[in-house]
Formats: structure tokens, C-alpha cells, sequence
């Protein structure tokens, strides 16, 4: 005050305004000061780390995927396969390289650790297996794989060590908070012109405190709970013995496909979108976590609907979805949601995640877009399935799949035109037959169908190079799942396989289904006109079951139509030969040839040529048989058809040729 004092005598009368101007000029600037104090907490450091960490996932999870080939490459060093594999697995390896040594800071330029020796040392290790060609050098193989797992190993440590420094960074911005607190409360007391806003900046600074403290438990893009967060108020709400909830766990629809198609900032667009309905509509009485990916869990207290109610708002929400725009694309944003209820289903929230996640898994097993509510026997066929899944990878690796051949015969010459390659699975555990039924639809899930399709793919040509080897020149057809029409590859290794094994493309016929043609993807569109363009002959499975029409048809341009059996059995035989007679004038109009499968009974055979249709399949004829049975049950089939035009069947002709 003896300052202010001094400023007025020396200024005289006109100085009070002016140390009041000064004053206010000096409380404006010292509360600037206060605000940018304040504004200076920032989460650059921490966005930065958690960039890195994402990078370092990302490398952590390719190493890992790396070691694991590099296992299976060094049990199978003589395949060129396994030489393929290693060198698209090390293109990819120098990508993920090469984005790490653009960053600033990361392992690769971090003088303390080991991280950047290593990964050089691996990809020169792959180099020089790539260099060398197949087959590979078992030694060497096993030699980079070690480099691989002493990578995973030092990735792990360097990324625990940037977590560390994320959570110091939290507790470091906390202190610094609380010194701006300090700072701010000086500026009112000293400051009373401007209290008002001193206490603008006192809230502001409480306000950071507050979620620096919560920074932890919270999900950076979509603001909801993150598993830390779910986890801790779950505790929260055991220790109280809170009122029953309902934990739902739901998955977005369509998002892998946006966010391929689109790109990473799409997709994260739809996560924010679905994150902001999900708070408006259960926010406010339960908790919403992002629980990774595409993926969230929800708790909300049961109200007098129960279930019911949580059911039925989704199910309204299905029919009229909010929507997103993404890249110039109106998305809808859509769940498949499991549902189950604490502690009713589980004595513990954990353990209802365990079954809402069952639940979800029989949405998905049943084609998306709907809710369902756990029930006990869900979890049980989970475990089954979760059991076939683990157990075709290591059927996969080991080779307990196996084929066998149905032959597929034309009644008019008299020949076997062809074999339909059929997929087999003896567990080497427990001996027993795997239906396909069982784990072709799993296989599919899983991921792990593209593996199998190249297996199949791969024995059903090395069987047909060996029936041309025994002077017979047979078509073999391959089951190819929609999965595998959406590879930019599966063309070039159709041409490959063919090739290896000295075919020509009309040796093959691929079979499809009409979840081919109903795909959303111009890649599918582009593999079938590949495939057509090469000469392989394309066959549509199961025709007269599905919804296909007749632009689908068109389109394909089809070699073969396989008919269901369905149209052997149902409904008036009078309807059903007019019915058929109509399939194949369709048939007849799009250049293809009919097969009718599922051929039992001599009546059944009867009425398919009767209806004029030659080209038949079924156990009439033949059940599945070895590859090295075909050409003696070719051999047969001839004799016996001669014999049957001669009118003289011979001993043992088929009920096909003496009916």
C-alpha cells in the first residue's frame, strides 16, 4: 500500500485512476498469467505416450504373429509355402520397422535400450531366409526365431516402461495442478477487483484436478469407462451389495468393415457416435466402458421391466439406428448385444461379463443385429465350440484333416465327369470323425477358414495330377468359402496350385455358395472374374435354398448349377418335375449345366433323368470315397454302363445303371 501511496503523491490528483488502471492492468495480467498456468497442464506428454504405447502394441502383436510363423517355418523349412509366408511376414516387419524409425522418439533411437539392435539383427536374419529362397535352412530359421522371441521379450519391458512413465506424468501433472491451485487462491486474496474471476480459475483448476485423477480409468477417444475404470467401479458396487443389474456387452456392427474400407478416422468416428448413445441412454443410472476395439460393456440397475425393457429399447433403437456420416457415407450405428444378469447369473460382475459374452457370441454365431440373454446352456456349447476352435488350429498344424471324394456322373454317357473334394477331420486325440457341420462354421469365425481353403484347395489338385498319372482325366470341384472371394490373392493361388501340379483351369471346378454373391465387395466380384477370365469353372452349391435371383445369375455366369436334393422330396412330384424343368431352362438360358445332388433312391434317380437332367451325385451311386479309389470306381462305373446299353448288366452294377 506505501507503494500505491508513493504512485498517487507523485502523480498527483489524476494518478488514483491511473494506479487503479495500473492495478487492473497488473490483476489482468497477474490472472493471464494464473490462466495460462493452468492451460499449461497439458497431456502432451501423456497423448504421447499413449501414441507410443499404440505403436508398440501394434510391433508387439506383428513380432509375436512373426515368432509364431517362424515356429511353423522351422517344422516345415522344405515347403516353398513356408519360404512365402517368411518373406510376406518380413515385408511387413520392415513396414512396421520403417514406421518406427520415423517417429522422433522410440525404440529405435533410444541409445538404453536393446530394442533397435535386436529388430535390426532379426531383419537382417530374415534377409538372409528370404535371400536364400527354399528351401530354408532349419538352423537358420530357428536362429531368427530366437532373435524373434528375444524382440517380444524386450518390446514387453520397453512398453511397461512407457506405461510407467504415463502413470509418473499423471502423478507429476497432479502436483503441478495443485501449485497452480495455490497460486490462483493467492491471486484473489491479492486480486479482489477480479475475484470473480479468480474463481472462474479456482473452479478450472479443480476442475483439472479432478479429471487428471480420473484420467486413468477413462477411455481417451470416447470419454466412457475403460476396463479400469468398469473394474474399479464394479468393486465399488460387490463391497455395497448393490441392487441387481444387468450387464450387457455389445459389439458395433459393420465397424472392421468401415474401418478398412474407410480408414482408422472413420471408424473412430463411429466409436464416438456409439459411445454418445449409449451415455445418453444408460448413462445416467449405470456405467458405460469402452472394453477395447469395437466393443463395450454396459451396467444398469434392473428396473421393474427387468430385462425385458433393457430388450426391447434395443430392439427399438435396431429398427430406427442413429447414424454417423464417415468419409461422405451415412453409417448406421447398430449392436449385437449379450445380456446377463448380477448377481442372478454370476456371483460376481466379472463372471456376468464372462456370460453376456456368451450370450453375444450366439448373436454373432447366428448372423449379428440382434440381442439375446444368457441361459445356462450357452455357456456350455461356448466351452464345446471354444474347444473345436483350439483343436482344428492344432489339426491344422498337424494334419489330422484329410478328404475324401464323392463322384459326380453323367447318366446319359455313362462316365464319371467328376469328384467333389469333401473335407474330413479325425482328432488325433480322440479318433472320433469330425463332422464338417461341426467345424466348418467355426473355421469360418475363427479366421482360420482361409488356412483351411488353401489345404483343400491344395490336396484336391495334388489328386486330381495323380488320377491323370493313372490315364484318368477327371474334374475335381472345391468347396470355397465367401471368406476366401474377398483375398486380392485367392486368383494367383488358384493359378499357382494349378501350375505346381501340371492342371490346366478346367481341371478345377470351384463350388460357391450364395453367400458369395450376396458379400458386399467389389474384391469378390473381382476374384469370380478372375477365376472365370483363367478358365476355372465356377459351380453354384445348393441352388433353389437360399434367396439368390436372377441378377446374382447373370452376373456369375455360372458353369454348373448343383440343385438341392430338397427338389427331389418336396411337394407334389408333378409340381416338383415342372418346378425342375423350369431350373433347367433357366440353366439352359445362362449357358450352364445342371447337377441334381442328394441322389438316394432309384425313384429319385428316375425322376431326375426323367425330368431331363443327367449330371447326377449321391449315395446312390457312391458315399465318399479315398482319392486312390476313384479310378477303379471310374473303371467299374464304364464297364457297368456299357454293359447296361448292351442290355446284359453285368454282376454288381449299381441300382443306378440296372433300374
Amino acid at each position: 500500500m506505501r507503494v500505491v501511496r508513493r504512485l498517487r503523491f507523485v502523480l498527483g490528483d489524476r494518478g488514483g485512476p491511473l494506479v487503479g488502471t495500473l492495478i487492473l492492468f497488473a490483476g489482468v495480467i497477474a490472472t493471464l498469467v494464473a490462466i495460462w498456468g493452468a492451460g499449461s497442464i497439458k497431456r502432451g506428454e501423456i497423448d504421447l505416450g499413449q501414441y507410443m504405447v499404440r505403436h508398440l502394441r501394434y510391433t508387439y502383436a506383428e513380432i509375436v504373429a512373426l515368432e509364431g510363423l517362424l515356429a511353423t517355418a522351422a517344422t516345415t523349412a522344405g515347403d516353398p509355402r513356408a519360404h512365402a509366408m517368411v518373406v510376406n511376414a518380413a515385408d511387413r516387419f520392415y513396414v512396421r520397422l520403417d514406421m518406427l524409425d520415423s517417429l522422433s522418439r522410440g525404440p529405435m533411437t533410444d541409445p538404453g535400450s536393446d530394442f533397435a539392435p535386436l529388430a535390426r539383427d532379426l531383419m537382417a536374419g530374415l534377409d538372409a531366409l528370404v535371400a536364400a529362397g527354399a528351401p530354408m535352412d532349419e538352423a537358420r530359421v530357428a536362429a531368427t526365431r530366437d532373435l524373434a522371441s528375444a524382440l517380444v521379450r524386450v518390446t514387453n519391458d520397453y512398453t511397461r516402461g512407457i506405461e510407467t512413465g504415463i502413470d509418473e506424468a499423471l502423478r507429476r501433472q497432479i502436483s503441478e495442478t495443485n501449485r497452480a491451485w495455490v497460486g490462483v487462491v493467492g491471486s484473489v486474496l491479492m486480486l479482489l477487483v477480479l475475484s470473480m474471476l479468480s474463481v472462474g480459475l479456482f473452479s478450472r483448476n479443480r476442475s483439472i484436478v479432478s479429471q487428471l485423477r480420473t484420467a486413468s480409468g477413462r477411455d481417451s477417444l470416447t470419454g466412457t469407462a475403460n476396463r479400469r475404470g468398469f473394474t474399479e467401479w464394479a468393486q465399488r458396487m460387490e463391497a455395497a451389495r448393490a441392487s441387481p443389474h444387468a450387464v450387457l456387452i455389445l459389439d458395433l456392427d459393420r465397424f472392421k468393415a468401415v474401418n478398412d474400407r474407410l480408414g482408422h478416422p472413420a471408424g473412430d468416428a463411429m466409436l464416438e457416435a456409439a459411445s454418445s448413445w449409449l451415455r445418453a441412454e444408460f448413462g445416467a443410472n449405470g456405467i458405460v466402458a469402452r472394453w477395447g476395439g469395437d466393443e463395450f460393456v454396459v451396467a444398469v440397475p434392473l428396473g421393474p421391466g427387468g430385462v425385458a425393457d433393457l430388450h426391447a429399447r434395443l430392439d427399438a433403437r435396431r429398427a430406427h439406428p442413429a447414424t454417423v456420416d464417415v468419409g461422405g457415407e451415412v453409417v448406421p450405428i447398430a449392436f449385437s448385444c449379450g445380456i446377463a444378469v448380477w448377481p442372478a447369473d454370476a456371483p460376481t460382475i466379472e463372471e456376468a461379463i464372462t456370460c453376456a459374452d456368451a450370450a453375444l457370441y450366439a448373436v454373432k454365431e447366428s448372423g449379428r443385429g440382434a440381442t439375446m440373454v444368457f441361459a445356462p446352456g450357452l455357456m456350455t456349447k461356448r466351452r464345446r465350440v471354444e474347444a473345436l476352435r483350439d483343436g482344428l488350429g492344432r489339426a491344422l498344424a498337424e494334419r489330422e484333416l484329410f478328404l475324401e471324394f464323392q463322384p459326380q456322373v453323367d447318366m446319359l454317357r455313362g462316365t464319371v465327369v467328376a469328384a467333389e473334394a469333401l473335407v474330413r477331420w479325425r482328432c488325433g486325440r480322440t479318433g472320433r470323425i469330425v463332422p464338417p457341420g461341426e467345424f466348418i462354421a467355426i473355421a469360418e469365425q475363427s479366421g482360420q477358414i482361409a488356412t483351411l481353403d488353401r489345404f483343400v484347395l491344395e490336396e484336391a489338385c495334388a489328386a486330381a495330377a495323380r488320377w491323370r498319372e493313372a490315364g484318368l482325366a477327371l474334374r475335381v470341384a472345391v468347396n470355397v468359402s465367401p471368406h476366401s472371394f474377398r483375398s486380392a490373392v485367392l486368383a494367383r493361388e488358384v493359378a499357382e496350385t494349378l501350375a505346381r501340379w501340371g492342371l490346366a483351369p478346367e481341371d478345377l471346378e470351384i463350388e460357391i455358395t450364395e453367400g458369395v454373391l450376396l458379400a458386399e465387395c467389389d474384391q469378390v466380384g473381382a476374384s469370380l472374374a478372375a477365376l472365370s477370365a483363367m478358365g476355372v469353372r465356377l459351380a453354384l452349391d445348393d441352388f433353389g435354398t437360399g434367396y439368390s435371383n436372377i441378377a446374382y445369375l447373370v452376373r456369375l455366369e455360372p458353369d454348373l448349377l448343383k440343385i438341392d436334393r430338397s427338389f427331389l422330396v418336396e411337394g407334389d412330384p408333378g409340381t416338383r418335375a415342372s418346378v425342375l424343368q423350369g431350373v433347367l431352362r433357366l440353366a439352359e438360358a445362362l449357358g450352364a449345366e445342371t447337377l441334381v445332388e442328394g441322389i438316394e433312391t432309384p425313384e429319385q434317380l428316375r425322376f431326375a433323368t426323367g425330368a431331363g437332367c443327367s449330371l447326377v451325385q449321391g449315395f446312390h451311386f457312391a458315399r465318399p470315397m479315398a482319392a486312390e479309389a476313384i479310378p477303379g470306381f471310374c473303371r467299374d462305373f464304364a464297364q457297368q454302363a456299357r454293359a447296361a446299353r448292351a442290355g446284359a448288366p453285368a454282376a454288381g452294377t449299381p441300382v443306378a445303371l440296372a433300374s
